[in-house]
């Protein structure tokens, strides 16, 4: 018995090596009639092929094509190419977006040290998707998005219906002479003065718990995918690295704080993850990078329009502070409260200056002194400091839409290899 199945183990073995081999060689058969059917349809401005043979013939791949001169003309030669699934999609738009197209040199330089990281990137991922678990978490990962975002917004509408102030629903009973919700007329004391109905702690709780679940599962995925591009170091020679102290792991840390947070405050920190829309459309990603693109020329702006509160709360208080009225909230009693209702006045839309009470101060004589501190006011804050604002904003749109038409053009007519 042994010897007929050790014999039968081994014409096993052997068929299927056939089979393996005979598959191969039947596919190299089926993509040279499909590459021959499809060079006729490009002549002949007809589709032979259809979606039927290229899901017939080309399962496991897809095909590429190079245009070559051949006896003097201009022939296309069609290649497969598999599908590994293994370049991911933002791997492939950080290539495309981001290659130094300053000159040919450049361009070829830069596109080779990508094609290397690339191709280490590849090698990382066919071994955490080799595993079963991990690969089910990375392969989803835009589900863990959409999940983050979607359970957000459920848990925010629901908030729409339940909270409500409880001293104004009893009045409101009480006017409509009309019966108050039970579960109002029980709540006394509760967190921020609202009182949600029965069974909304329970569904907080679990709509809570998937949340939680889809935001470790979304950071899982991303350092899994990524760890071996994050770098304390900068390295010039890297193109695909990654800052250890980036906006987005600090964004991720936020993400799995706020969500924990969320369950024990009643929903309340959830609104923060409805920023996430942002990761979910590229126009959004687009809009908010070009107005961070020259964010360290805003950032310097700051300290140039505090400065311009503090030396006007200095005149105010020395020459006008008997001016503010305490009933309107304009408290000048110390040179802090003075700076803190200028920096409150400063950012509210005005005529031209800050629009104070100037209580006790109506006579004439004191209208020139006024038009004056309004006026200065306004040519320094307003025109000079917000344009500035307005001006590096819009000048980093610009920037992007001119490097992202260079792009488009450079891959729509010239070629990577030889330039022309």
């Amino acid at each position: 018995v042994s010897t007929q199945s050790t014999e039968s183990s081994g014409i096993n073995a052997e068929y299927g090596g056939l089979l393996e081999e005979g598959g191969e060689k039947a596919q190299a058969a089926a993509f040279k009639g499909y590459a021959l059917l499809k060079k006729i349809s490009s002549l002949e401005k007809k589709d032979y092929v259809g979606k039927t043979g290229r899901r017939k013939f080309l399962k496991n791949s897809k095909v590429g094509s190079v245009e070559v001169q051949w006896k003097g003309h201009l022939e296309k030669v069609y290649y497969p190419t598999p599908r590994s699934g293994h370049v991911r999609n933002k791997i492939r738009e950080e290539l495309k977006w981001g290659i130094d197209r300053k000159s040919k040199f450049d361009k070829q330089r830069d596109f080779l040290i990508w094609s290397q990281e690339i191709v280490e990137d590849v090698a990382h991922q066919r071994y955490f998707h080799s595993l079963p678990l991990i690969s089910w978490v990375m392969k989803h990962e835009a589900w863990w998005d959409w999940l983050v975002f979607l359970i957000a917004l459920v848990i925010q509408l629901w908030l729409l219906k339940e909270w409500v102030d409880i001293p104004w629903a009893r009045k409101a009973a009480e006017e409509a002479a009309g019966e108050l919700a039970p579960h109002l007329s029980q709540c006394d004391n509760h967190t921020m003065g609202v009182c949600p109905s029965e069974g909304f702690k329970f569904t907080i709780v679990c709509l809570g718990s998937v949340h939680l679940l889809a935001c470790c599962f979304l950071a899982t995925s991303y350092f899994l995918a990524n760890y071996h591009r994050i770098s304390v170091k900068r390295n010039p020679n890297k193109r695909m690295l990654i800052k250890w102290h980036s906006f987005y792991h600090f964004y991720l840390l936020a993400l799995l704080v706020c969500s924990c947070l969320g369950i024990a405050t009643d929903g309340v920190l959830y609104c923060f993850h409805l920023f996430h829309i942002a990761t979910l459309f590229d126009l959004l990603g687009r809009v908010i990078r070009g107005a961070t693109t020259h964010a360290d020329q805003l950032i310097v702006c700051v300290p140039f329009a505090a400065i311009i509160a503090y030396i006007y709360a200095i005149i105010y208080f020395a020459a006008f502070r008997e001016m503010f009225d305490k009933e309107k909230m304009e408290y000048c009693d110390t040179l802090g409260r003075c700076l803190v209702t200028v920096l409150k006045n400063s950012l509210r839309p005005s005529a031209g200056g800050h629009n104070y009470s100037w209580k006790d101060r109506r006579e004439f004589k004191d209208l020139w002194q006024r038009l004056l501190i309004d006026a200065s006011f306004w040519i320094l804050f307003t025109v000079i400091g917000l344009n500035v604002v307005t001006s590096l904003i819009l000048d980093g749109f610009r920037q992007l839409k001119a490097e992202r038409e260079r792009a488009v053009k450079d891959m729509t007519t010239l070629c990577t290899v030889c330039g022309l």
